[in-house]
C-alpha cells in the first residue's frame, strides 16, 4: 500500500498522508467484504444500531479534527466544515432511527388460493456496496451512505475523492473504533481504472452508490450494467431561484432573495454545491433593485484561508476547478451576457461573479452546471415564462421561489420539475428526512433519513404454504387442479 502526501494548495504545506491502493489490493477488499457481510447481516439490527449510535457520538467528539482536515484538503471555510460534521452525525442518527422502525409486512388473504398460507415481506441487505464520494461534502455524504448501508446489514467500501481523503479516512477509523468490524467497512482511494476494474465491475459487488456529476453517473450505470447491479445516483443540478414580481415593491422580500442566493450560491462551499441556486430568474420590475443589492452584498464579503473562522470566501477545490469556472464565465460572455462583477481567479480562489443579460437559450441557463460562486441573471416577464425557463434544463434537483403570494407559491411548487421546491428559502436547503434525489438527469434513488435505508436493502417475500393443495390456482378448466390433487392423494396412500 502506497502512502501519499496530502497538500493544502493554499499554502503548499503537507497536512497529512493517506493510503493509495492498487488494483490487487482493491480486489482483496471486495473478497474480504464479500465473505464477512453475511455474519454482519446476521447480527441483530439493534446491535448494529448501537454500534452506529456510538459512531455518531464519536463524530461529535472529534468534530473539530474532522472539520479541520476537510478544510485543509478541499478549502471549505472552517465554520461550514464544523457545521457539516455536526449535521453528519445528525444524519446518521436519523437513518438509524428510521431503519430500526422499518417494519416488514404480513400480507392479507386478499389473493384467491392463498387463504391458508402465511406470506411475509421483509427487508434484507443488498450485499457489498461500493460508495463513491465527491470532495465537496466529505463528512455529510459519508454518513448519508455509510450509516444506512451498514445498518441494513451491508458491507461497505468507501471510495473517497482524492481531494478529500484525510477526512473520510478519519471517519472510517472512527467507525471501526465504535465497533464496526474492519472486514465490513473499508476506506480506499486509487486510480480510476483500478477502481473501475476491481470495484465497480467486480461481480461480488452488489450496489454502486455515487454522489457526483451526471457524466460520472452515466459511466457508473455502464459499470453496473453487465451484472445488473443496484445503483443509487445523486448527480448534478442547475437549480433555479425565481425572484417574483412582488419583490419589486417589498424590500423585505428582496432582502430574502439576496439572503437565499447569498448563502446558498456564494458563501456555502464557495458555490460548489449540487443543489445551490445556480440560475437566478428575476422579474423585470425587480431586476434593477436586485442587481444593485446583490453587488453591494458581494462587495462586503471577506476572503481568507479555509481555517480562518472569519472568512466567508476561501477557495475552490483546485486551481483547475477555478480555471474551469473562468472559462465557463467567458463562454457565457461570448454568448452575449454582460459581466457585472468579478470574473477572475487568483490561483484556486475564484471571484464572486455576476452575469447580467443572460438569455434563456444560453448554455448557463440550461445544462451548463457551474461549480463556483457565479450568478447568472435571467430576466422574465410572467410566471409562466419563469417556469418554462426553470424547466428547460436536463436537471431537476431542487428549486427556490421568493414570493409573498400564497397562490403563486403553490403554482410554482407544482409546476417546476424538481424533487424539491423551497418557497422563500434556498434550493440548497436539505431536511434530514426529505427524499433528496432529483428528476430527469439528476439521479436515481433518494437519500435521507426516511429513504436511504430502503435504497440499501431489498424486499424479500417469505411464503409459508398451508397443507391443503392450491386447486384454485391451477383449475382453469383443463383438469390441472384435479391432477395436482390426485398427486397428493396418491402420495398419502403410498405412505399409509
Amino acid at each position: 500500500m502506497e502512502m501519499r502526501d496530502i497538500i493544502d494548495i493554499s499554502t503548499n504545506e503537507v497536512v497529512g498522508q493517506a493510503p493509495w491502493y492498487n488494483g490487487e489490493e482493491l480486489a482483496k477488499m471486495v473478497d474480504v467484504a464479500f465473505d464477512a457481510q453475511p455474519d454482519w447481516e446476521r447480527a441483530p439490527l439493534f446491535e448494529r444500531g448501537q454500534i452506529l449510535y456510538r459512531y455518531c457520538d464519536l463524530i461529535d467528539e472529534n468534530r473539530d479534527e474532522i472539520a479541520r482536515l476537510a478544510s485543509l484538503e478541499m478549502g471549505k471555510p472552517i465554520l461550514q466544515s464544523r457545521a457539516e460534521t455536526t449535521y453528519a452525525a445528525e444524519i446518521g442518527r436519523a437513518n438509524i432511527e428510521h431503519g430500526k422502525h422499518l417494519y416488514g409486512e404480513v400480507l392479507q388473504d386478499s389473493s384467491e388460493g392463498y387463504e391458508n398460507d402465511v406470506v411475509m415481506v421483509r427487508r434484507e441487505a443488498l450485499g457489498v456496496v461500493v460508495v463513491m464520494l465527491p470532495f465537496n461534502y466529505p463528512a455529510e455524504l459519508t454518513l448519508q451512505k455509510v450509516a444506512p448501508a451498514l445498518l441494513m446489514g451491508n458491507a461497505v467500501i468507501m471510495k473517497a475523492s482524492d481531494k478529500a481523503q484525510l477526512c473520510v479516512k478519519k471517519l472510517v477509523d472512527l467507525a471501526h473504533e465504535a465497533g464496526v468490524p474492519k472486514d465490513v467497512l473499508f476506506y480506499c482511494c486509487g486510480d480510476l481504472e483500478d477502481c473501475r476494474k476491481n470495484l465497480l465491475r467486480n461481480k461480488k459487488v452488489n450496489c454502486l452508490a455515487l454522489t457526483g456529476s451526471t457524466a460520472a453517473g452515466a459511466e457508473i450505470m455502464k459499470d453496473a450494467a453487465e451484472d445488473i447491479k443496484d445503483v443509487v445516483l445523486e448527480l448534478g443540478g442547475n437549480d433555479p431561484l425565481i425572484v417574483t414580481e412582488e419583490c419589486a415593491d417589498d424590500p423585505e422580500m428582496l432582502a430574502k432573495a439576496i439572503e437565499c442566493l447569498g448563502w446558498g450560491r456564494i458563501i456555502e462551499n464557495n458555490g460548489q454545491v449540487c443543489a445551490s441556486p445556480k440560475r437566478t430568474l428575476v422579474h423585470r420590475r425587480a431586476h434593477d433593485a436586485f442587481v444593485k443589492a446583490l453587488v453591494k452584498f458581494v462587495s462586503s464579503l471577506k476572503r481568507g484561508h479555509a481555517t480562518d473562522p472569519e472568512a466567508q470566501l476561501t477557495r475552490l477545490v483546485t486551481e483547475e476547478a477555478a480555471q474551469r469556472v473562468v472559462e465557463q464565465v467567458q463562454h457565457t460572455v461570448d454568448q452575449g451576457a454582460t459581466l457585472v462583477y468579478g470574473g477572475k481567479r487568483d490561483g484556486a480562489a475564484m471571484d464572486v461573479t455576476i452575469l447580467d443579460n443572460v438569455t434563456a437559450d444560453m448554455d448557463i441557463a440550461t445544462d451548463m452546471e457551474v461549480f463556483g460562486p457565479v450568478v447568472p441573471i435571467i430576466t422574465f416577464d410572467t410566471d409562466e415564462e419563469a417556469v418554462a425557463i426553470a424547466n428547460a434544463s436536463k436537471y431537476g434537483l431542487s428549486a427556490s421561489v421568493i414570493t409573498s403570494d400564497m397562490k403563486k407559491s403553490f403554482y410554482y411548487t407544482e409546476a417546476i420539475e424538481a424533487s424539491a421546491v423551497w418557497v422563500n428559502g434556498s434550493s440548497a436547503l436539505r431536511h434530514n428526512d426529505q427524499p433528496f434525489g432529483g428528476t430527469k438527469s439528476t439521479g436515481i434513488g433518494n437519500e435521507g433519513g426516511g429513504y436511504s435505508c430502503e435504497e440499501f436493502s431489498r424486499l424479500k417475500t417469505y411464503g409459508f404454504c398451508g397443507v391443503s393443495p392450491k386447486k384454485r390456482l391451477f383449475d382453469h378448466g383443463d383438469g390441472m387442479g384435479d391432477f395436482l390433487g390426485n398427486i397428493r392423494k396418491m402420495v398419502l396412500e403410498e405412505l399409509d
